[in-house]
């Protein structure tokens, strides 16, 4: 069985962003071992966030803006985002990135294959890949499933399509993305467009589902169709790529023991904010303090959150709530959210950067009857499933 001092389960977004910690610290001279089932060598999907100034990321960041378009059924605005910047990060970009990284890690070994089973033992993380076993100090995990179904748990599935099209005519405007358009039949559930638009004739066109559960092909081909037709002044177009997938929004935070050789990160640990879908900024926040720590301490922890963690956690499984028992239109929802705030002040709020006061306006924003049915129904589940898990 070959030790390791670390062994890294997953190559995807966050073990590579990990990665590309160890390589900027002390630590770039451990033994590092990489699993992963693929190459990752295709544009697979795309990573959007918003920054202030530039991030560690800023040379691949593919295109930029400074205003956003939001549109539902009753309103329509263009959102002037002066304090930050609304980035585009494109996968094949970012893992061509991260691979040339690696190359300072001078005791890495990659391996492409099925991780079968992970471990915690007395000795260290163990990670089985087919008839071999290796181990380490640390194995950071990136892929093992939450558990939604457990007592107390709730979940949504955030699942989307989208297409590269390249248009017969001059209809994109270059310097606005559109990133929500609630003008499509909700069907009950949270379902948006997202336009991103690399110049007047190519975008990115993509369809957004908050829902229990994935959608056929066919349905995402169609919506896309539709909305194509609909409000995009297109001509006959191209499609030149195509992307989706599935994140969990899930409120299960994993309890990684103060002892434990084993660390999940990345969606598998808990790192998606429940209520919206985002990851890859609080993936670059959490990891980029792990590894930190680990470098200083010996130790991969993150710092503990208090009250004010606590209370933007509680928020978002009250959010999380009302969008999965449709307690209130989620159109409505975020209408009301880039009606009556700055649009400044909502970044910050997802990024988990506002004040108590900035949270207690983007609250008092948000319809109290539903939000309250659901803050109530949240208590008594996490009281029910605390009971039954015992």
């Amino acid at each position: 069985m070959k030790r390791y001092d670390i062994i890294i389960a997953g190559g995807g977004m966050a073990g590579l962003s990990l990665c590309y910690y160890l390589s900027k610290s002390s630590l770039r001279t451990k033994s590092i071992l990489l699993i992963d089932r693929e190459v990752k060598n295709q544009n697979d999907r795309t990573w959007c966030f918003w920054e202030t100034g530039s991030g560690p990321f800023e040379s691949i960041i593919f295109r930029s803006w400074k205003t956003i378009e939001f549109y539902s059924k009753t309103l329509s605005s263009l959102l002037p985002v002066s304090q930050y910047s609304y980035k585009m990060l494109r996968g094949i970009d970012f893992y061509t990135f991260a691979y040339q990284q690696l190359t300072r890690l001078p005791n890495i070994d990659i391996k492409h294959a099925t991780v079968d089973a992970i471990h915690e033992t007395a000795d260290g993380g163990t990670v089985r890949v087919g008839e071999e076993t290796f181990i380490a100090n640390y194995v950071f995990d990136s892929i093992s499933p939450l558990k939604p179904h457990s007592p107390g748990n709730q979940q949504l599935l955030q699942h989307f399509r989208g297409w590269v099209i390249t248009t017969e005519r001059d209809c994109f405007d270059a310097s606005c993305p559109r990133i929500m358009d609630f003008r499509v039949s909700q069907q009950n559930d949270c379902r948006f467009f997202y336009l991103l638009p690399f110049d007047q004739r190519t975008a990115l066109v993509e369809y957004t589902v908050f829902s229990q559960q994935v959608l056929t092909e066919q349905d995402y081909a169609i919506a896309l169709k539709n909305y194509i037709s609909e409000f995009l002044d297109t001509g006959a177009y191209t499609i030149r790529e195509t992307e989706g997938g599935v994140i969990p929004m899930s409120d299960e935070i994993p309890v990684t023991p103060s002892a434990a050789h084993v660390i999940r990160i990345g969606t598998s640990g808990g790192y998606t904010k429940p209520s919206t879908g985002y990851t890859f900024q609080r993936t670059q926040q959490y990891l980029s303090e792990l590894v930190l720590n680990l470098a200083r301490t010996g130790k991969p922890t993150r710092s503990k959150t208090g009250f004010r963690g606590w209370m933007k956690h509680a928020l978002d499984i009250v959010f999380l709530n009302v969008l999965i028992h449709d307690r209130h239109s989620a159109a409505d929802i975020f209408t009301r959210l880039f009606t009556k705030n700055d649009p400044n002040v909502l970044f910050r709020f997802m990024n988990e950067e506002t004040t108590f006061t900035e949270d207690l306006q983007v609250i008092y924003s948000m319809p109290k009857t539903a939000f309250v049915v659901g803050a109530v129904d949240s208590i008594l589940k996490r009281v029910v499933g605390r009971f039954s898990g015992q």
